[in-house]
């Protein structure tokens, strides 16, 4: 929390050690260096409030190192918005058994070039101490106040500006060389745009600034970390910065963080010399700890070029295609010792998520080509084309009643055995099963707030609560046609039988009606099968916890049981009753 405002969702390995080795153990990871939310530097506070906040998180984070089996090590945290107490509480921190120090790219109006920071980081490099940088407090909120574009727009954005504030005012050149500082999230926007930073040095005497060396010769005075979550993306930055100056970087265990950590390098057609030395190699230089790494000879390590090597077009293959070896790394059981039937469990549900990603793709298409259906009511394409997606989406339901038939064959000891460990998860909160609620027309806001952990899954949500159904797009192309006449003022029982006896007109002139009567019968099928569904997920729940309550605290099968009168489209049900008059 934040004052009395949510912030984020967390869970125990944010405090506890032993979670967090396990999940090590799980992803490969030897060793990790752990740093504070940046929300924890409270720069905009009085320097005292700040010094207290930093003295706490930088002692408990060295006591929950220590019961880390020495795996886990610290960066501190420092009030970096007054220069003598932020170099004063670094000094005890090196002493104490902190191997560094994580700052904000920026305090307030000052950046990174500040006399009072250059005078800092001076400080960390004759204290020995590794500095990381991590964006904070981003620029423009009032124009970011969506989808999550602090973190996707403004973070790259802080980063970047972090970065060549250092290099333009010449704060590299005064700082001496063994200064050991890292930029996260890949250097932010820095790679990508260095040529045009280059290209702007060359010729406009402005952009010189007062640094000594063109842009390009600095990239060997900072480390960036990997955390750029694509294969394409993390080749350019190796190419751009060099091998030796990329390292793991996780941003774990947040939502938004690797999941499978190492698994982006681990995967990539990088060589065998480069990962070992993004894996732990450069982390291990950068924090001045070398028994940290695992090298290789030098001589073999110095015998193979670090320049990644790229796959070419041709070269394509199934595995790249499909991002297997990706895929493959993100079964993350949470059983310890893993339990056999959590592989499976995670599997299926993956699953299912990807199947409701494609539902949600075709029926937007069923939506867009409905609507130009009522725009053009002669047409025939469109008509044609959402039936035939409609089929799809039928066939693709069918497939998901029928994986229950997979999770039943678990016994429910097994279940019981893993179950505790996924609390407070839920099925109830997958949020593309509620988008696909929401696209067809079964609207409730009140199931927003089940996804306010997740602020993009709820921007989605509250996206789709504004924009039209598949519902009101189908009916609204009926209208268009000349089928339904709708007052808006009369009560909502009328209107549904209007709609009811639109759809009967249809059937009653099937003959100049085949098309739409066809996108009807989809409809139908695909309302049938996801009561279907709702049914047999009733059956699995019963058959494997009974009567328990549900993990994410709902009331399980009798919560479910509820859900089996929903249809997203009851008036083609209806005017079937309205056939017989």
């Amino acid at each position: 929390m934040v004052g009395d405002r949510f912030f984020r969702h967390i869970y125990s390995a944010c405090w506890d050690p032993e979670v967090r080795l396990q999940e090590m153990d799980r992803d490969g990871v030897d060793t990790q260096v752990i740093s504070a939310t940046p929300i924890l530097f409270a720069y905009d506070r009085p320097v005292e409030h700040a010094l207290d906040c930093a003295q706490l998180f930088n002692d408990s984070a060295l006591e929950l190192c220590s019961h880390g089996k020495g795996r886990l090590k610290s960066l501190c945290q420092v009030p970096l918005q007054d220069t003598d107490a932020a170099c004063k509480e670094l000094t005890r921190c090196m002493r104490a058994g902190h191997l560094g120090v994580q700052i904000g790219n920026h305090v307030g109006e000052r950046n990174l070039d500040d006399p009072g920071i250059v005078t800092f980081l001076h400080h960390c490099a004759d204290e020995g101490a590794a500095v990381l940088v991590h964006p904070w407090d981003m620029l423009a909120p009032q124009r970011m106040p969506n989808y999550m574009m602090p973190w996707t727009v403004g973070m790259p954005a802080e980063t970047q500006l972090g970065i060549v504030a250092m290099i333009m005012s010449g704060a590299f050149d005064k700082l001496p060389g063994n200064l050991r500082i890292c930029f996260a999230h890949g250097g932010g926007s820095f790679a990508f745009l260095l040529g045009r930073l280059e290209n702007a040095w060359q010729h406009h005497p402005v952009a010189h600034g007062v640094c000594e060396l063109p842009p390009s010769q600095y990239v060997k005075r900072f480390y960036v970390d990997s955390a750029v979550f694509d294969e394409r993306a993390l080749q350019f930055l190796v190419g751009a910065m060099g091998a030796e100056r990329v390292m793991l970087g996780s941003d774990y265990p947040f939502p938004l963080g690797e999941h499978g950590i190492g698994s982006l390098i681990r995967s990539s057609p990088l060589t065998s010399k480069v990962k070992e030395l993004l894996l732990g190699g450069n982390a291990a230089e950068f924090l001045g700890r070398p028994t940290l790494a695992a090298p290789t000879s030098a001589e073999n390590t110095a015998s193979e070029p670090t320049a990644p090597i790229v796959t070419q077009a041709e070269q394509l293959t199934y595995s790249s295609y499909l991002k297997v070896p990706e895929l493959l790394q993100l079964q993350s059981p949470q059983s310890s010792p893993t339990h056999h039937d959590e592989m499976m469990f995670i599997i299926v549900h993956q699953t299912y998520e990807l199947w409701f990603k494609e539902l949600l793709h075709d029926l937007d298409a069923v939506v867009a080509n409905l609507r130009g259906a009522g725009a053009s009511p002669n047409a025939h394409d469109e008509v044609y084309e959402a039936a035939r997606l409609l089929r799809r989406c039928t066939e693709i339901t069918r497939v998901l009643v029928e994986q229950f038939t997979i999770l039943e064959t678990m016994l429910p000891t097994h279940f019981l055995a893993f179950r505790g460990k996924l609390e407070p998860a839920s099925g109830f909160q997958s949020e593309q099963f509620r988008e696909l609620e929401f696209l067809c027309g079964l609207k409730d806001e009140k199931m927003l707030r089940y996804h306010r952990p997740t602020p993009e899954a709820h921007a989605a949500l509250a996206r789709r609560l504004r924009e039209p159904s598949l519902h009101d797009v189908f009916f609204g192309a009926l209208a268009a046609m000349g089928k339904l006449q709708l007052d808006n003022t009369a009560p909502e029982p009328e209107r549904f039988q209007a709609r009811a006896r639109a759809v009967l007109l249809l059937y009653k002139d099937e003959r100049r009606n085949r098309d739409w009567i066809d996108v009807c019968e989809r409809l139908t099928e695909f309302d049938e099968l996801v009561v279907s569904w709702r049914l047999r997920h009733i059956q699995l729940v019963e058959r494997v916890i009974g009567a328990r309550l549900g993990t994410g605290g709902s009331a399980g099968s009798s919560y479910l049981k509820l859900t089996l009168d929903k249809k997203f489209f009851p008036e083609l049900w209806e005017a079937r009753t309205l056939l017989t008059e």
